[in-house]
């Protein structure tokens, strides 16, 4: 193979990559959205919450909103789990 075809070919590579952690990503966020809810500060973490407070409600937290986002994924999936 020569350096122009492997080139092509990582190219190629790296944009479906992408194209997965994007769409990936997009799942994330597809439930927040439905839901309506907004990542806000509480204190040095971000959150999300689903319901009227923290202990009749769901939440993530995190440094960040995405990964606030992805921890309320979590504990909303071990929840309905739970069920």
């Amino acid at each position: 193979m020569s350096n122009t075809e492997e080139g092509y070919v990582n190219t190629m590579r790296e944009a479906a990559q992408s194209r997965l952690f994007c769409e990936i990503e997009r799942q994330e966020y597809n439930l927040v959205s439905l839901l309506n809810l907004v990542p806000f500060r509480d204190g040095d973490s971000w959150c999300v919450l689903w319901g009227v407070n923290l202990s009749e409600g769901i939440a993530g937290f995190g440094d960040t909103p995405y990964l606030a986002i992805l921890n309320f994924n979590r504990a909303l999936n071990a929840k309905r789990g739970a069920a």
